[in-house]
């Protein structure tokens, strides 16, 4: 089940245009091979609210991530020597300015036919 929602959100999310309005940096681990990756929301001058564009943006972020975390092997790890393919160790997700995010842009908010076939993927 797992697998075919992440397939179909990956079918949905498809970014918009190029303007930036989420970040990704993967930052190493000290004393480590694994890595953090941080998403910011990039909309500090309409405090982070979501539109459109930035549900996309973040559900093909997720949709990667996804993607890179199904392909770790499945065993338990026991030590750092069993599993070096796994080098995701935490997702953080901030927001740029001084907000974290307020919400929906109500100015340009998120097209509803776009949550609506999300809920009925990820069958909420």
């Amino acid at each position: 089940m797992l697998e075919l929602t992440t397939n179909l959100l990956c079918k949905m999310a498809v970014p918009i245009d190029d303007d930036n309005v989420v970040l990704t940096t993967r930052i190493p681990l000290p004393n480590s091979d694994k890595e953090v990756l941080i998403i910011t929301l990039n909309r500090p001058s309409k405090k982070n609210c979501f539109n459109t564009r930035l549900c996309h943006e973040l559900a093909s972020i997720f949709c990667n991530v996804a993607n890179e975390v199904q392909s770790y092997d499945a065993t338990p790890i026991n030590n750092d020597d069993d599993n070096d393919q796994q080098k995701l160790a935490a997702v953080i997700l901030t927001g740029a300015g001084k907000s974290f995010c307020a919400g929906a842009d109500l100015s340009a908010p998120p097209n509803p036919l776009y949550q609506v076939s999300l809920r009925k993927v990820l069958r909420i």
